[in-house]
């Protein structure tokens, strides 16, 4: 036992050696990244990035508003109204289709615009892409916002005569807003910062040119050190910026009283 004891002592500080090299690691290049961010912010004109930002902040926008509401529609199903095995097969399904990388949602637009006959690409059919890719994602995040419900409001509906479909949209998705909040707020960071299904679906030509697009397009061809090269990222610093405000003002401060039970059942 003594043994056992003193190995699994050195196990644990192997793995917090390991644990702190990689996040001291993470930290300096997120550091290199940053200050070089900032740097090409100084160094760059900020009406060149307005394009590119203003394609990427029209795609997310359109994108969140396409997959946002039907993905906690679907949450609010799979959470609250499904039963039994259905309930955790939907949960695996969402899983799965959040997993998929944007290539897969990219090649799959691509050739049902090449059956459909479309020529080039707007933002609008971009949006709808991106709203197809993040809705399993807003979905499976809502899901797990409405679990967090307490069943004691559940109860209570229920014991005023409330049907399940009615508990689910007047008592347990007003009392979990900041969960589906956060779910739509990480939603559109993903969308604002996908790049390989952006960049399949601008080689048709007429595509929305994005933060990310024009990134991973100029990148390679951009000399070192050149101001070519500190507008990119500059480009990737404003993204950074942009998905983190996001992120946070999808997630307001909690409520000071303790009670998270909307108003009808006070």
């Amino acid at each position: 036992m003594n043994a056992l004891g003193a190995g699994d002592r050195w196990l644990a500080r192997a793995l917090r050696a390991v644990a702190a090299l990689l996040l001291t690691g993470s930290a300096a290049l997120a550091a290199a990244m940053l200050a070089r961010g900032v740097h090409g912010l100084v160094e760059t004109d900020l009406r060149a990035l307005l394009p590119a930002t203003r394609a990427t902040l029209s795609c997310a926008v359109v994108a969140t508003a396409l997959g946002a509401l039907p993905g906690m529609a679907v949450a609010v199903y799979t959470a609250e109204l499904s039963e039994g095995p259905w309930r955790e097969r939907a949960v695996r399904v969402l899983e799965v289709c959040a997993a998929l990388p944007g290539v897969v949602f990219g090649f799959a637009a691509l050739r049902l615009l090449g059956l459909l006959g479309v020529g080039r690409v707007s933002t609008l059919v971009t949006g709808v892409v991106l709203a197809v890719m993040i809705l399993p994602t807003v979905a499976l995040l809502s899901v797990e916002a409405l679990r967090g419900a307490p069943e004691a409001l559940r109860e209570a509906s229920e014991a005023l005569g409330a049907s399940a479909w009615q508990t689910a949209w007047r008592v347990v998705v007003p009392s979990r807003w900041r969960g589906l909040a956060a779910a739509a707020g990480a939603g559109f960071a993903r969308a604002a910062g996908e790049t390989v299904a952006v960049q399949l679906l601008a080689s048709r030509g007429g595509g929305p040119r994005t933060l990310t697009a024009r990134i991973i397009d100029e990148l390679p061809r951009a000399p070192t050190s050149s101001p070519w090269n500190h507008s990119l990222f500059a480009m990737s610093l404003m993204l950074l910026i942009l998905s983190t405000g996001v992120a946070l003002l999808a997630r307001p401060p909690a409520r000071s009283s303790p009670s998270d039970e909307p108003s009808s059942l006070r």
